[in-house]
């Protein structure tokens, strides 16, 4: 019996579809290329912070702005104007404007992770030593200790 019909081969079809998987794939790791080479390059444009210049005379009047402010945060504490989380709040406000007037980087909105990501290594060790204090219910932080932490960073800041 003769039929009209012809068979193809299984491998005809397969053709297109193995085409198809080479063509995803290919456009897959050209956006992976693409958007990590993009990511890198913000990445180094993050890098090159410019830190300003300042004198020797202004890096001291800074200093001193800043560590009165410790005192009165020091001395608020001691006199229970204010809570222990409150006390991290002003500290964390103090160090990040100290930093951003000395340096002239916008640190104060930055989270932890954009600190670590600018590399001042006392403000980033700070910083993390206040979350904890700052965001929990409860803490056993010492705010005095922090506060002679703080002290110390900005007495020994160099330019």
């Amino acid at each position: 019996m003769k039929t009209s019909v012809e068979l193809q081969d299984p491998f005809s079809y397969m053709l297109i579809w193995l085409i198809l998987a080479v063509i995803i794939l290919a456009a897959f790791v050209f956006t992976q290329v693409y958007f990590r080479k993009k990511l890198r390059e913000e990445l180094r444009k993050a890098k090159k912070i410019r830190l300003k210049k300042i004198s020797e005379a202004t890096l001291e009047g800074k200093k001193r702005k800043y560590i009165t402010e410790l005192e009165f945060i020091e001395m608020d504490l001691r006199n229970n104007k204010i809570d222990k989380r409150e006390a991290y709040l002003r500290m964390s406000k103090t160090i990040r404007m100290f930093v951003h007037d000395v340096t002239g980087i916008n640190v104060q909105k930055y989270t932890l992770m954009e600190i670590k990501r600018v590399n001042i290594p006392q403000l980033t060790q700070l910083v993390r030593e206040y979350y904890e204090p700052e965001f929990a219910l409860r803490s056993s932080a010492d705010a005095a200790t922090s506060i002679y932490r703080t002290r110390n960073t900005i007495s020994y800041w160099r330019r």
